[in-house]
């Protein structure tokens, strides 16, 4: 809704007049309220005159109080999915003892199974918690990998670790001798 340009008054008054006498009204109302508290104790009940002709259109001032601050929204806690339980171990075949194995058959069960236990550990942090009722993509991702990571290691993880350890083992050897 947009107003008429209005013309000032034929008294001479103009916008920024009245927007002082605003001002002056908005200082005297402060004045009065800082007073008020000192001259209430001073004078319980003595009559004073007016200091200048209040507006009519002017209302009390509004005083916020703490009971009146709307507290901030207390955020709704997250849905809880329940975590499924992690799939049972392959049994790990008996490892077949040789005449110069580096490790004991039990310190080397040991050692499987701590790495399986921490295996377990890292695969139970790695999953992903859905809120929506279905699977993340990184889920799909996983579980379509899975299969083709485990053949690719099947052929390749042998020989890796065979070329590794006897690349180490020469270089210790190499450090021994010189």
């Amino acid at each position: 809704m947009s107003q008429p340009p209005t013309t000032p008054p034929p008294g001479g008054v103009t916008a920024d007049q009245s927007m002082e006498d605003i001002l002056a009204s908005i200082r005297r109302i402060l004045n009065e309220d800082e007073a008020a508290p000192g001259a209430a104790a001073a004078q319980p009940a003595a009559p004073s005159a007016p200091a200048a002709p209040a507006p009519q259109a002017e209302a009390a001032p509004l005083i916020l109080t703490e009971e009146m601050m709307v507290s901030p929204p207390v955020p709704a806690p997250e849905a809880l999915t329940p975590v499924p339980p992690s799939p049972e171990p392959m049994p790990v075949p008996a490892p077949v003892p040789s005449a110069d194995a580096l490790l004991a058959p039990a310190v080397a069960a040991a050692a499987a199974a701590s790495v399986g236990r921490l295996l377990q550990a890292v695969s139970a942090d790695r999953t992903a918690t859905v809120t929506r009722g279905g699977p993340s993509i990184e889920d799909v991702v996983r579980e379509e990998l899975r299969p083709l990571l485990k053949d690719w290691l099947d052929q390749h993880l042998p020989g890796m670790v065979e070329r590794l350890v006897r690349a180490e083992i020469e270089r210790v050897v190499g450090r021994a001798l010189s």
